[in-house]
């Protein structure tokens, strides 16, 4: 299959910053999940993928220094760029090696779980770093909140979700619409999951993504109209910090390291 490409530029904007405290209700009486103190979410917009890396990686060096439970979320959308995890390999893009570089699509190769996933606007990023060790979780612990997050979410949209029992990837009737991809650091996740809600699927079938032959999907095609990218934010957001058991969210929607730029940005004509 061959995709024709065009390159124009685009203005990528960050709005005014906003500081606010979102307080979560209280926990039911029943609930057991730990409370712990504040988590910082940087709610941006389409962010360069390397520039995304190093806020990840600052995040990282600040929480493992400051030795608490404090534990931050960037979430965000990228231009397009395939990125290939621990699991993945040159297989998955053999077959359009010829479209990535007539299309100038960069390949990165990374230290997350997963295997390629070709990122472009219209797919939510998540990535939460979390002192695992300070908030008494472990490994296992992590990848179940996050899929129990995405189940949660999926069922406050209408929609009947399962965690493929080979993986932790999530799909639903009409395919996999949602990837994990998390790694751990000195006992600091990072990294994390990636939702279609509504990207062009015809470049995320450039890759072969799919480890499990389920068809791939968004969330648009499963609900047969225009998923909510506001919607969907803000619901895996919420269940994130419910999940892992914060009581105060420090919302932003920028953060002081990143600079509006013009991006060379990848569309269909």
């Amino acid at each position: 299959m061959t995709v024709s490409l065009t390159v124009i530029e685009q203005q990528i904007d960050y709005p005014e910053p906003v500081d606010r405290i979102m307080n979560l209700p209280d926990p039911d009486m029943n609930q057991t999940t730990p409370r712990h103190t504040s988590i910082k979410v940087y709610m941006l917009g389409c962010v360069d993928f390397d520039s995304l890396l190093a806020l990840q990686e600052r995040a990282l060096q600040e929480i493992r220094q400051q030795d608490t439970d404090q534990a931050t979320l960037f979430v965000c959308e990228h231009p397009p760029i395939i990125t290939v995890g621990r699991e993945g390999s040159h297989a998955q893009l053999a077959d359009s090696s010829q479209e990535f570089k007539a299309s100038q699509l960069d390949v990165r190769w990374v230290n997350r779980g997963g295997g390629a996933l070709l990122h472009a606007p219209g797919q939510l990023a998540v990535y939460p770093l979390l002192p695992l060790r300070q908030i008494g979780l472990g490994m296992d612990d992590f990848q179940n909140g996050l899929v129990q997050s995405l189940l949660q979410m999926s069922a406050e949209l209408g929609i009947e979700a399962e965690r493929h029992p080979d993986s932790a990837d999530i799909f639903g009737r009409c395919g996999q619409f949602a990837f994990l991809g998390a790694a751990i650091k000195s006992w600091i996740s990072y990294y994390g999951l990636y939702i279609n809600v509504s990207p062009d699927m015809k470049l995320q079938r450039l890759i072969d993504a799919n480890q499990h032959d389920h068809r791939l999907t968004s969330l648009s095609a499963t609900l047969t109209r225009e998923a909510s990218m506001s919607s969907v934010r803000e619901s895996i957001v919420r269940n994130l910090v419910q999940q892992f058991g914060y009581q105060r969210t420090h919302i932003f929607t920028r953060h002081p390291l990143l600079q509006r730029v013009k991006k060379k940005v990848y569309v269909h004509p």
